[in-house]
């Protein structure tokens, strides 16, 4: 069970204390899900990941993944991946995307929730993760059967288990930026997410026109 990140945040008057994803990776992630774009994250101390979003499979090559998933999204290096570049991994078997998805926001999180879901959010659980492969918070399964058997907002599930509204919040960013949580009571926010600019084209691109 990995906790490094977890936090004893609570709220006052029921106001939850937030993260903006624009800051951190989990939109660069989005980005590249939303438009089957497969792209590099590097970082010369935390080591490479790839994600192939038209395989809904990542790899990671470094030391440290918890700790580059933590990063600001200026402290990392993203290039999209050529055709040929994604090919190298043909026959790799990488990790589900929505493990990914899950390990980014619960490590950024740190007891906050994520900017678009709310402390009065009524959680359904649609799907069980594989817990097997996830960092865990103490009472994570007690949150998620909960959120499965019984559809409850995210401030009376704190209140009814006496959990820290912290890891509350934690668990429920995790679960549903995964895709296995929604909120009933309302209609999702979905952000408009653009796809990554090929840099290494743009700038052959501009050195073809420069050279005219």
């Amino acid at each position: 069970m990995d906790t490094r990140t977890l936090s004893n945040n609570t709220t006052i008057a029921g106001t939850a204390v937030f993260f903006d994803p624009n800051h951190y990776l989990i939109t660069s992630l989005r980005r590249a899900v939303a438009n089957k774009q497969n792209i590099l994250l590097s970082s010369e101390t935390h080591g490479d990941l790839i994600l192939l979003a038209s395989r809904g499979e990542y790899f990671f090559e470094g030391p440290d993944l918890p700790e580059l998933l933590q990063l600001p999204a200026a402290k990392c290096r993203l290039r999209v991946l050529s055709e040929e570049e994604s090919n190298d991994y043909k026959k790799a078997i990488g990790r589900n995307i929505d493990e990914l998805m899950w390990r980014t926001v619960y490590y950024t999180s740190e007891g906050r929730l994520m900017e678009g879901y709310h402390w009065n959010d009524v959680v359904q659980l649609d799907y069980w993760p594989n817990l097997t492969r996830l960092p865990l918070s103490p009472n994570t399964f007690r949150i998620l059967a909960l959120f499965y058997k019984h559809p409850t907002s995210v401030y009376f599930a704190a209140r009814l288990l006496k959990v820290p509204m912290g890891e509350m919040c934690q668990i429920y960013s995790a679960a549903r930026a995964a895709g296995f949580a929604r909120a009933i009571n309302r209609k999702a926010e979905e952000p408009r997410l653009d796809p990554h600019r090929n840099q290494t084209l743009l700038t052959s691109l501009l050195s073809k026109l420069a050279g005219r």
